[in-house]
């Protein structure tokens, strides 16, 4: 924070204006404590999901941040917060990146994690010779390692933290903070391209903007523009050749014959509302699709549903095995997040041994909390999701009881929601425009 002041003292002495430093700092000051009664209040007070150990480990970092109020910086104050947060280790209890990264730095690339690895699959023209290229380092510090060090902003397991990494990556401000970069406004990138040559890339961020789409990474598996993007972005996968499951980024609840599968393909992006499509009415449509066109197989793609209301799908995946006379085909990814897992768990309980799980884990544990909202700092601008009711998909919350309602009256109990049939996504199918996981459908089926 000295040195933010120093800067601006410095800056307005140019402009012959004399700064008042001390009650700046002290506004700094007022703001930040303000801040941090919020976040006891309205996140750590009604929050659940800390151990007691997290818990403490919390309390006394935030005891640490309140003694150094007037001397961190702006990104400190945020991110070490984010960190507290990430101390419950629970993947609904975060400081959504997404949200964080409007107010910060952000170099015109677009990562989005595979494996353990991170692509470019969206440049600005001037780097679009990166498109497909793997991320190896930042400034000198191999990938294994930043990553190591964004894993620390968001908790749950290490490939839900994954999906917010990409975020921080992009950031030169934010991973000056953490020690990573040297500069807030640029950093040297190094890639592997596609072809296997490593390119070395001095790339300048475009400054915070409160206007910044806040996606989730998910959505830049689909190669479609932005209002945002003035023509001036590029795709690693051409629009005309990405797979179905990732095209027409639009709709969020779309469904296709699949007669080479003798099946048809449903595909659930959310499970609740979204302007111009309301889930309830798809779902009936596809209910009437499914006795009109009485499919053999069903494929239920869940591989990009970051969740919403688990009520809202419940019944639909409970009745599939009584529609679908053959095989259930369940998709799955670390984006497959919060409802989506109960769907994925509904589903895999009614259907059992008839229903196959194709791709990769869900984005969670069988046990975990939700049922929050977002608390939100006035001064700082920093938001947290807390989580205040438990979720137990492999007991059916027999040993509890502060288990959300909805799980209590119509509980799930599954040994495992891991894939029967793995078929992760990788950059080599998704730039020749091949779906793993319909492949590994086509081949189970015998029709490959």
């Amino acid at each position: 924070m000295r040195n933010e002041l120093c800067i601006l003292a410095a800056t307005l002495v140019l402009a012959g204006i004399a700064p008042d430093i001390q009650g700046q700092a002290t506004a700094v000051a007022e703001g930040r404590r303000g801040d941090l009664a919020t976040f006891r209040r309205e996140f750590f007070g009604v929050d659940h999901s800390y151990s007691a150990g997290a818990r403490a480990e919390a309390t006394r970092r935030l005891r640490q941040l309140e003694e150094d109020i007037t001397t961190v910086t702006s990104a400190h104050f945020e991110l070490e917060l984010a960190r507290i947060v990430a101390l419950a280790d629970n993947g609904h209890t975060g400081s959504p990146a997404s949200l964080r990264s409007r107010r910060y730095a952000r170099v015109p690339l677009r990562l989005v994690p595979l494996g353990e690895q991170f692509y470019v699959l969206r440049a600005d023209t001037a780097h679009a010779d990166l498109l497909g290229a793997r991320l190896v380092a930042i400034d000198g510090r191999a990938i294994r390692e930043v990553r190591a060090t964004a894993h620390t902003l968001w908790g749950g397991t290490p490939a839900w933290r994954d999906r917010h990494v990409p975020f921080f990556l992009e950031s030169p401000d934010q991973m000056l903070e953490a020690g990573v970069t040297s500069r807030p406004d640029a950093a040297t990138y190094r890639f592997q391209l596609p072809d296997g040559r490593t390119v070395d890339r001095h790339v300048v961020a475009d400054p915070p903007d409160a206007r910044r789409e806040a996606f989730a990474t998910s959505r830049w598996l689909i190669p479609e523009p932005l209002d945002t993007d003035r023509g001036t972005w590029r795709f690693a996968v051409p629009r005309e050749r990405a797979p179905w499951a990732f095209q027409d980024a639009s709709q969020f609840y779309r469904m296709r014959a699949a007669p080479e599968l003798e099946a048809l393909v449903v595909q659930l992006r959310a499970n609740h509302d979204v302007p111009g499509q309301a889930i309830a009415g798809f779902l009936a449509l596809a209910t009437d699709e499914i006795r009109r066109a009485r499919p053999t197989h069903l494929v239920l793609d869940l591989r990009t549903n970051g969740g919403g209301d688990l009520n809202n799908t419940r019944d639909f995946v409970q009745r599939l095995p009584s529609l679908i006379p053959g095989r259930i085909f369940v998709l799955t990814s670390p984006w497959t997040f919060s409802a989506a897992i109960s769907t994925a768990g509904y589903l895999e309980q009614a259907g059992q041994d008839r229903v196959t799980i194709v791709g990769e884990p869900v984005g969670d544990r069988l046990e975990f909390w939700a049922e929050g909202r977002l608390a939100r700092l006035s001064y700082s601008g920093a938001a947290m999701s807390f989580a205040t009711e438990r979720h137990d998909y492999r007991d059916a919350c027999r040993r509890y009881t502060d288990c959300h309602g909805s799980i209590v009256r119509h509980s799930i109990s599954v040994s495992s929601l891991a894939p029967d049939l793995e078929a992760p996504l990788t950059i080599e199918a998704l730039l020749a425009g091949r779906d793993p996981a319909m492949d590994a459908i086509a081949a189970a089926l015998g029709r490959r």
